[in-house]
């Protein structure tokens, strides 16, 4: 006698429905540790944050000429006694403020007493007026003169797709405008010592703000978009095991019987 062998009951971790659990299961745990990356991440802006904010509260340094340690100095405010050498001023590229393109004014400062510079970051310009002629206007301060600013370490080209500022040679002794603010190939062009790291200008506090060029350090203290990313891929991570439950269950719901 031949007995009636009923077909199992479906299950999610049985064929054809196991290859699709262990993916969604495979994908909320991706999900899952991209979320946790980002909390990460933004727990190390946090801390970066805080060491930033502790750096510029430090009384600020005097610049006098002598050798600066980068490490040390980066992101620490300072002041300076000096005279602008306006022939030696050369533009950032690529700069906006208020959404305005731009560019930033760099100038070396004799440093008084030495025999060195410090290269000021004096603020941004409208580009149409980033050419050498237009700036002439924006020489507003003659003689000897007392800055402060936030003391910024040199910038380096990150990859081979950044753009590249062309090397100095007999055919180019000196270029006008630069992407970055690399302070060892703008020396080559200066004919004395820069400092190791550059300032960017400040307005003193209880100073009218001067409108160009416009002081405008760029020192960022948000927190960025991880948290809200984080919280996305939390929800992605809920959203997806619940989606694919109500596909299976929508999919091996039994047919409805119907009475003869």
């Amino acid at each position: 006698m031949m007995t009636e062998t009923r077909p199992s009951a479906p299950s999610p971790f049985r064929a054809p429905w196991l290859p699709a659990t262990v993916a969604v299961i495979l994908g909320a745990l991706v999900m899952l540790g991209l979320g946790i990356w980002q909390l990460d991440r933004l727990q190390q802006r946090r801390v970066a944050n805080a060491q930033i904010m502790a750096r510029m509260s430090q009384p600020a340094l005097e610049l006098t000429g002598r050798a600066l340690d980068p490490e040390a100095s980066d992101l620490r405010r300072a002041t300076v006694r000096g005279v602008f050498d306006y022939d030696q001023e050369v533009i950032l590229r690529n700069r906006t403020y208020g959404e305005v393109p731009g560019v930033h004014q760099l100038v070396p400062l004799r440093i008084t007493g030495s025999d060195a510079a410090v290269l000021v970051d004096r603020g941004w310009i409208p580009f149409e007026f980033s050419s050498v002629e237009q700036r002439a206007q924006f020489r507003n301060a003659t003689g000897e003169v007392e800055i402060q600013g936030i003391l910024r370490q040199s910038q380096m080209r990150r990859n081979s797709l950044s753009p590249a500022d062309p090397p100095l040679g007999p055919e180019r002794a000196r270029l006008d405008a630069w992407f970055r603010v690399d302070l060892p190939r703008i020396q080559e062009q200066v004919p004395y010592r820069l400092l190791s790291l550059y300032l960017e200008e400040e307005t003193p506090p209880g100073a009218e703000a001067r409108w160009l060029p416009r002081p405008d350090p760029d020192i960022q203290l948000d927190e960025g978009s991880h948290f809200i990313y984080a919280s996305q891929w939390f929800a992605f991570a809920a959203m997806l095991p619940l989606v694919y439950a109500f596909l299976y269950h929508t999919r091996t719901k039994p047919a409805p019987k119907f009475a003869d």
